[in-house]
């Protein structure tokens, strides 16, 4: 029987874009054109995140609180809108060539993330009534949350031709960054060198 736990469900979304914001922070200096599909893809699963919060959650929830309740909820909506702005920056630099503070955005996208986790999440399983969960987490399912997004970056190494994970390649000091090599060719190319 699935889950009717919005907690279980949402904590575990939180975990994949946890991952994503890791392979973009790998991606930073990387080729442009890689760092650009990781920012993307990262992008693509806070839009549903944030999405399925605001559409499918918050406007079921009537709090018993209602004061607490009703200045939570645009709270976290106004820190989604600074999350975006935020990330709305850092794409623009990122096209420009930019440097960006990835260090700033992970503590405000860390710090929001553990406040759903710890207080808001398990707040909405205490006081939403069974039935409502179903259909909350059915909503949510609703929205495909596909794990394997990153498998659809093609890499492949500039020496050999070999397909590679998207932060399975190695760049030489020696050549330009949008070269990326196996690890053997780049130890080819090291004892060369």
């Amino acid at each position: 029987m699935k889950s009717t736990s919005i907690s279980e469900v949402m904590i575990r979304d939180h975990g994949k874009i946890v991952k994503l914001l890791n392979d973009f922070e790998k991606s930073i200096n990387l080729d442009k054109k890689i760092k650009m599909k990781t920012f993307y893809t990262f992008l693509w699963e806070i839009e549903k995140h944030f999405f399925t919060e605001e559409k499918a959650i918050f406007t079921s929830y009537e709090p018993e609180d209602k004061t607490k309740g009703y200045n939570m909820i645009p709270e976290l909506i106004k820190e989604h809108n600074e999350i975006f702005n935020k990330l709305k920056i850092m794409k623009k630099n990122i096209k420009k060539g930019k440097n960006f503070d990835f260090n700033d955005f992970k503590i405000l996208l860390t710090k929001h993330k553990n406040f759903e986790d710890e207080n808001v999440y398990p707040l909405f399983d205490q006081e939403l009534p069974e039935l409502e969960k179903k259909i909350i987490v059915s909503r949510i399912n609703d929205i495909n949350m596909s794990d394997n997004i990153l498998s659809n970056i093609k890499v492949k190494c500039s020496e050999c031709g070999k397909k590679l994970g998207i932060m399975d390649g190695y760049h030489h000091p020696k050549f330009d960054r949008k070269w990326v090599f196996c690890k053997n060719c780049y130890d080819k190319i090291n004892k060369k060198t």
